[in-house]
């Protein structure tokens, strides 16, 4: 029987928590600039208010730097999650299959 590493499920899953590492990423330094800035974040939407009233969407703050950072993050989580998605699958669908 095969050891499942060849299932695709594990690239789909690692490909969806990179997108989505990548997301928080960058709306947590947009936000940690937001504050910095004076800036208030809003409880119900992704907006950022500052001193002068004036709101604005958080991605409004996203910079390249963030981006960058934002890339990083959902590289590194999508080869972790691939890699530890794969061991799992060998290690216990061998028992289960």
């Amino acid at each position: 029987m095969e050891t499942g590493a060849k299932c695709g499920c594990t690239h789909s899953f690692a490909v969806i928590c990179g997108v989505f590492a990548g997301i928080g990423a960058a709306l947590f330094l947009a936000a940690d600039r937001c504050l910095d800035a004076g800036g208030r974040l809003s409880d119900t939407a992704w907006t950022c208010e500052v001193a002068s009233g004036a709101t604005s969407s958080l991605w409004g703050w996203v910079t390249p730097g963030v981006i960058a950072v934002a890339v990083f993050a959902s590289i590194s989580v999508y080869f972790a999650v691939s890699v530890l998605g794969r061991r799992w699958i060998f290690r216990y669908g061998k028992h289960h299959g």
